[in-house]
């Protein structure tokens, strides 16, 4: 396990009994997966967590009611003012708003002090006036764009993003690969190359619950191996996607896999950047 404190870079929590902010979380109940639907609260990430030591979070919106993200923001804000933790809040903003109203709600979210950057989970397309506004909007402010990409829209995403070289990008979930065949993999490895080559982008290594069927180290040798031969130590960032990643497996499940790579190949340097100090520099948790 890792000999130094862990910066989850991309979890979750809701409170889906109180709150009407996840209609999305459906799709977990239609899959047979009902208990990620179930509230998850602060107790109950440190409670699945079980010996690994946990000294900061980046919380990422989930919320799919229609700018339910507002409300969120301040909802979990009031959350970390409970914790010790450093802890960093990653909002979202709607792209079908007018450009007026969009800029009023990252300026909303702006006011939190938490308040690090935004992803758009759905409905964000590069070459857009809507992408456009909000990439302006983060380099501005030196906050955080969380790019959520799949493979095939990677290079649009890396030329438009190329107009914007003070923006700090964090590709999500390894950019989302769309499957585990031979032929799925060559698509995302050769998306995912071009920008790790040609860009300064982050990617967060996460996400292999949406794709594995577990979480033990057989199963995510690949997409592992691959990530650290394409990124390397200083660009990867540790991040759970829990909840929803626990479909597949465990917290300890996760980092054990994970850590199978980092005690093999990285240096002990390389693994604090790894595991904590590329998330504390990228969402400024010092």
């Amino acid at each position: 396990m890792p000999t130094v404190p862990i910066v989850d870079a991309h979890m979750h929590l809701w409170d889906t009994g109180s709150h009407a902010w996840y209609p999305g979380l459906a799709r977990f109940v239609d899959a047979g997966k009902p208990e990620i639907a179930r509230n998850f609260l602060l107790a109950d990430f440190d409670r699945g967590v079980g010996e690994v030591e946990v000294g900061g979070l980046v919380h990422v919106s989930a919320t799919t009611a229609p700018q339910a993200y507002l409300d969120e923001t301040r909802w979990v804000d009031g959350i970390a003012e409970t914790d010790p933790r450093p802890f960093a809040i990653v909002g979202a903003v709607d792209a079908r708003l007018p450009r007026a109203e969009m800029l009023d709600h990252l300026e909303q979210q702006a006011r939190t002090e938490r308040f690090r950057g935004v992803r758009v989970f759905e409905g964000l397309a590069p070459n857009t006036p809507a992408a456009e506004t909000i990439a302006s909007w983060l380099q501005e402010r030196d906050g955080v764009f969380d790019l959520v990409a799949k493979p095939e829209e990677i290079l649009d995403w890396i030329d438009f993003l190329a107009g914007y070289p003070q923006l700090r990008v964090v590709l999500e979930h390894l950019g989302f690969p769309q499957g585990r065949s031979s032929e799925k993999r060559a698509v995302w490895h050769n998306a995912v190359s071009l920008a790790a080559k040609e860009t300064q982008w982050l990617c967060k290594l996460s996400g292999f619950g949406l794709i594995c069927p577990d979480l033990a180290w057989p199963t995510l040798e690949y997409w592992l191996e691959s990530s650290v031969s394409l990124w390397g130590w200083r660009r990867l960032m540790f991040a759970s996607n829990m909840p929803v990643d626990s479909m597949a497996g465990t917290y300890t499940e996760l980092v054990s896999a994970i850590d199978h790579i980092v005690g093999t190949d990285a240096t002990d340097q390389e693994a604090e950047f790894f595991y904590s100090t590329n998330a504390i520099d990228t969402y400024r948790l010092g």
